[in-house]
Parts: C-alpha cells; structure tokens; sequence
C-alpha cells in the first residue's frame, strides 16, 4: 500500500528544459562554444548543475574548469529560471487530489535545492508537498540518499513510497532505494527507456498518472 510519492521536478512535474537550456548556452558562450546540441542537451538535462559544468562543455575540463563554469551556469540560471518554465497542464489537480486523499507528498530533484523550492512554490504553492529537496551535500540520484532521507523524515518503508519521474536516473533511483518506480512519458526521456531502465509502470496522461496512485493506495 503506497501512502507517499516522491516526485521528480523537471519534466516531470514542470517543463524546466528552455531556462536550462538557456543558461548552459550562456555558459558555453563564455567558452566561445556554440549553443548546445539537441542530442547532448537531452542526454544532460536531468544532470545535477555540475554535471551541465562538466559535460556541457566540449573537452574534458580541469576541476578548475568545472568549478568556474559551474559559477557561471548558476548565474545565469538564477536568472533565467521562470522565463520560459511551467506547469504542466493537469497536476495541479492531480496533486490537490493526492494530498486530499491523505497522501504524503514530496519533490526531489538533482536540481540545486534552492531552486526547487523556488520553482515548486512558484508554481504549485506552499503547503501542498511536505518537502522539497535537491541533492545539496549528498550524493545525487540514482544514489538513494536523497529519497532516503525523505522516506526517514516521514517514518515510511520504502516499499510504502513511489517514485515518480521522467528520467533514467528516476528509475534507477526507485529501484536503489526499494521503492516502487513510475515513469511519466511527458517528459524528457523516451518511453522504451524507462521501460528498460526498470520502472514498475509507466503512465502517458496526467488522469492516468493519479488513477494509478489511487489504486496503488488502496
């Protein structure tokens, strides 16, 4: 019986892939590199920052490299991450539901901590999830860590969360920390993916996404 659900931000619960794009564009140009490809950016997306810092850039960089061009990736992002970033149509409601039904709600992303919190309550408001992290000063997803801590805070076994994302990394990080897997295909990965990264389920619409969960609570 599932009584939690981690979510996954980008691309899962908001479309972020432009005001990233945006901001590692900025970052190469600094580096005189043109704007990132489709194929590498796609590949990258669901990267924590400093993973944009160092595959984002066209050879192999120094750790001083990194460091530096992760500086200016935050910069930037910090000022372009609600330009072009929004909800998806539907989960709000999905989500009101959820937390009306006596659900544990929670959001956890590779994405910088601050920022999650900021887009989170930007566009869903405060009070509907009972957390919302990033990977600051642990290990980033696929590790566990995250999804762990959060699985502590609310006293739940594993097997009573779902992991909920769009991404390789999602799937992998539900089955590294026990919990039960839901690929959402609206995002940035490709539905076969997610199927062979191992989600349990994989669900194509927003009605079907909270259909699920309300049989898997059951």
């Amino acid at each position: 019986m599932i009584k939690g659900i981690i979510f996954d931000l980008d691309g899962t619960l908001a479309y972020t892939f432009e005001d990233i794009r945006d901001s590692i564009d900025e970052m190469r140009a600094a580096y005189g590199l043109p704007p990132i490809s489709d194929e590498l950016m796609t590949k990258i997306v669901n990267f924590p920052a400093r993973g944009f810092a160092e595959y984002g850039l066209e050879s192999e960089p120094s750790e001083e490299k990194i460091e530096e061009a992760l500086e200016i990736y935050v910069a930037a992002y910090d000022r372009n991450y609600l330009n072009k970033t929004n909800v998806y149509e539907g989960l709000p409601e999905v989500m009101a539901k959820l937390k009306a039904d006596g659900l544990k709600l929670a959001v956890y992303s590779n994405k910088i901590d601050a920022y999650v919190k900021k887009i989170m309550i930007h566009l869903y408001g405060e009070g509907l999830f009972d957390v919302l992290m990033g990977p600051d000063g642990i290990r980033p997803k696929p590790d566990p860590a995250g999804a762990n801590i959060i699985a502590d805070k609310w006293g739940l076994d594993p097997s009573e969360i779902a992991f909920v994302g769009d991404s390789v990394l999602d799937m992998k990080t539900s089955i590294n920390a026990g919990m039960t897997g839901i690929g959402v295909s609206w995002g940035y990965t490709k539905r076969e993916l997610l199927s062979e990264a191992g989600a349990k389920y994989i669900v194509d619409t927003r009605p079907e996404l909270l259909s699920l969960i309300e049989v898997l609570a059951k």
